[in-house]
């Protein structure tokens, strides 16, 4: 009788995946999908309202299919709680509209306790990880269970105030789709895990000699958590060949757990493969890594100019693996209220890569790291402009990512 059951249940699977492949496209109700040309690019000049609390309309030239492949890829699968992707990043606006139904929810931190109060308030560490009340993760820096947005870096004394880096790439990877609010992620469904590493108080062109540390704690804590996938779009200045290996260490705990790790290439148009532009955690040569270039609407190598100083995505064929998009219209906040905008930079094509990644982890869970990466630098669509810059020589495509994840062995 069970063996029946698995049987149909499996023909039912067969049945539902060719009805959905057999549509063209899925196309969700966002109002702000308009502008997610990243996710479906018409080609030509486009007009985008980069602010969606005043207009600032913008143009740019877009190349027709230069784009993530992702309404295709929707006709598979739009994601699964199930899937954790754990975000390194400077603190979180997880109250967010678009955002709040998938924030991971540690199962040990919530619901009541044995005395009738509820767990992620109570004061206790009910699932003995050394850490209380972690609901929704942790912040690294003031050793809190609330991993909020509000920070001073030392850079500008007005920033306390709700900080912008990381909320872009949550949307990116999981604003709520088909929902009819604001803009669809690339998965509908998706547990964000949530760790604040920034620094409070160091000044542009210092050291920040305590990163390596709270990375490392945040990496440890996301893998015995659950998380299959890191985002991470930054770096350390640190050095110091003995921290770099605690945090080479922590990213080699990572892999034999089966974490891919998702790191950003850089934004100062250089060579990392040349040692004296090397970026940690870009340039570690672990098989868990994968590092992203970012490119434009036409498939180049992002590039502006601020006075004759070019800047830029990073590249290198040695320690970058692959390029997405990285100018997104996504999640953002302005005055502490739910808001969305364009941003950019390969903090942004970062997310980009670490959302396909789950979206083949909702049909595969069982890959390795080194399997899904695999699954994403193979499918890639081919770009002549990332020959000689990117190691895979292409842009990340959400819907041959799946196909191929379906016809793996």
């Amino acid at each position: 009788m069970k063996s029946s059951l698995k049987i149909l249940g499996f023909l039912a699977f067969l049945v539902s995946l060719g009805l959905a492949c057999s549509q063209h496209q899925v196309l969700p109700n966002d109002p702000y999908f308009k502008y997610q040309i990243s996710f479906l690019n018409p080609g030509g000049e486009i007009q985008i309202n980069t602010r969606s609390y005043r207009p600032s309309l913008k143009k740019f030239e877009a190349t027709k299919g230069i784009d993530l492949d992702i309404t295709r890829a929707w006709t598979i699968t739009t994601g699964k709680k199930e899937v954790i992707v754990a975000l390194l990043d400077d603190g979180f606006f997880y109250q967010h509209e678009d955002l709040r139904n998938n924030i991971w929810q540690n199962p040990g931190e919530v619901g009541w306790d044995k005395n009738g109060f509820p767990r992620e308030t109570n004061g206790q560490d009910d699932d003995h990880n050394g850490y209380v009340d972690d609901v929704v993760g942790w912040d690294f820096v003031f050793n809190d269970p609330d991993p909020d947005c509000y920070i001073f870096d030392g850079m500008d004394a007005t920033r306390i105030q709700p900080y912008w880096h990381s909320i872009s790439a949550l949307g990116i990877i999981g604003a709520k789709g088909n929902n009819k609010l604001g803009v669809a992620g690339i998965n509908w469904d998706v547990s964000l895990m949530l760790l604040k590493i920034g620094a409070q108080g160091i000044k542009r062109g210092e050291i920040d000699t305590e990163r390596i540390d709270r990375t490392v704690a945040a990496i440890y804590y996301a893998v015995d958590k659950g998380a299959r996938i890191i985002n991470w779009s930054g770096f350390v200045s640190d050095l110091r060949p003995e921290k770099l290996n605690q945090l080479r260490e922590a990213i080699v705990y990572a892999d034999k757990k089966g974490v891919l790790m998702v790191t950003g290439a850089g934004n100062s148009a250089k060579n990392i493969d040349l040692e004296e532009n090397a970026l940690y955690p870009a340039c570690f040569d672990q098989p868990n890594i994968i590092t992203v270039a970012e490119i434009d609407f036409k498939g180049d190598l992002f590039r502006y100019k601020v006075g004759e100083r070019v800047f830029g995505s990073n590249y290198g064929v040695k320690n970058v693996d692959i390029a997405a998009i990285g100018t997104n219209y996504s999640t953002g906040v302005k005055y502490g209220r739910s808001v969305y905008w364009l941003s950019g930079g390969t903090s942004n094509s970062t997310p980009v890569v670490s959302g396909v990644a789950a979206l083949v982890l909702s049909l595969r869970p069982e890959l390795k790291a080194e399997e899904l990466k695999e699954i994403l630098m193979t499918s890639v669509t081919k770009l002549s402009s990332l020959k000689g810059k990117v190691k895979s020589e292409g842009m990340v495509n959400a819907y041959q990512a799946l196909k191929l994840a379906l016809e793996r062995d």
